[in-house]
């Protein structure tokens, strides 16, 4: 588990080190009024799992706005090593060190350790667009499955390559090279897309069958789009050939759309409240919150029996508009999960006060932020608040 946390130039901090110590509990509270830079740091961890980071920013945008430095950098101090991750906007690449030695990216990080999060942005996610829910389930995924993210990424990119094509082949005269050209790239798009398709399909199963009802609200779940209805209904595996006439036949209409019209990227996340038998979208604000993390806590729960690499969970601002009882609730679930699995699972909260904390004043760590400063704070203490 992290041990230190050091972040340079990076957001709102210039140069800030949170130690943590040693204690027989891996639970962290970080409160502060809101733009102090909570969200930051959990930002700062983020950035070491698949999936690019809690905000998906660029990395330029993180740079200290207020100084004259170039450059951001975040250092993981774990039992184990130190992992470094930084970015020059000269250079215009991120960086990576274990113990100071170069390393291409996250995945020596990633053979013991994972990260998953919940943010209060999150909140309206039914309400949201497709791709968010995409994004959350393929958070789950990266975890679930380790080439996921890298199937995700390569997917993207050969889609855009394949869309900038068709933006001159639309209106030019067909050139076979070109057609050979399209061909190679949809059979790669095709592999990557039924690949990201079936773990999406796998991961949301697992969700349903492994889901927490002792006080979360029941659901069910699937992934909808044309990709996912061809593999559920034509079995295993699913015949490459009909996703690749699909794309031949669509290149036309994705060429004038700017937009691969079949694919992993036109799926959704959709979820039934089972009490109600509604869709998610259609529930209150309170109803979708509850679904929202009571599904996380099932995919928690099921990757801690089933995945021995420890788990950092990041939750930011996610209990402040939970009633008493769910606050409850997922407390006891967190206290649960450190009971269980002490040496495997980390959690850091983020909220604007100390007492939305209480019920966890003898399981945490915290810490006071402000004007760009950590500083860790007995619970008892009435000097802050």
């Amino acid at each position: 588990m992290i041990k230190q946390l050091q972040i340079n130039n990076f957001r709102n901090y210039k140069d800030v080190r949170l130690v943590i110590p040693e204690t027989d509990h891996n639970v962290i509270v970080l409160y502060g009024n809101n733009g102090e830079g909570k969200t930051n740091i959990l930002e700062a961890i983020s950035l070491f799992s698949e999936m690019g980071g809690l905000r998906r920013a660029r990395y330029d945008e993180i740079i200290n706005r207020c100084s004259s430095d170039d450059s951001w950098s975040v250092v993981l101090h774990t039992e184990d090593c130190d992992f470094f991750t930084g970015y020059t906007r000269q250079s215009g690449k991120r960086v990576y060190k274990i113990n100071g030695a170069p390393a291409r990216n996250t995945a020596e990080f990633l053979k013991n350790h994972c990260i998953l999060w919940l943010t209060y942005e999150m909140d309206r996610l039914f309400l949201r667009s497709p791709a968010d829910r995409r994004d959350f389930i393929d958070m789950f995924g990266a975890v679930y499955s380790r080439q996921h993210a890298n199937n995700v990424r390569n997917y993207e990119k050969l889609s855009k390559q394949r869309l900038k094509i068709l933006k001159n082949y639309v209106t030019s005269p067909r050139n076979k090279d070109v057609e050979k050209w399209l061909d190679i790239l949809e059979g790669q798009i095709a592999d990557f897309g039924i690949k990201i398709a079936k773990t999406r399909i796998q991961t949301v199963e697992k969700l349903e069958a492994h889901q927490i009802n002792d006080g979360f609200p029941a659901f069910k779940n699937e992934m909808t789009g044309l990709l996912e209805t061809s593999i559920l209904s034509e079995g295993e595996p699913l015949q490459i050939e009909a996703y690749l006439k699909e794309l031949r036949d669509r290149r036309e209409r994705d060429g004038f759309a700017g937009s691969t019209t079949m694919g992993p990227n036109k799926s959704d996340w959709k979820v039934l409240y089972v009490e109600k038998n509604i869709d998610a979208s259609m529930c209150s604000a309170g109803e979708q919150k509850m679904l929202l993390s009571g599904v996380f806590l099932s995919f928690v729960s099921s990757h801690l029996r089933n995945d021995e690499r420890r788990l950092m969970i990041l939750l930011d601002d996610i209990v402040t508009h939970l009633d008493a009882e769910h606050r409850t609730l997922l407390f006891s679930r967190i206290r649960d999960f450190m009971r269980k699995h002490v040496d495997r699972v980390s959690v850091w909260l983020s909220g604007t006060s100390k007492e939305l904390f209480s019920e966890l004043k003898e399981d945490a760590v915290f810490f006071r932020v402000h004007d760009g400063l950590l500083e860790e704070v007995n619970y008892e203490s009435k000097i802050y608040g």
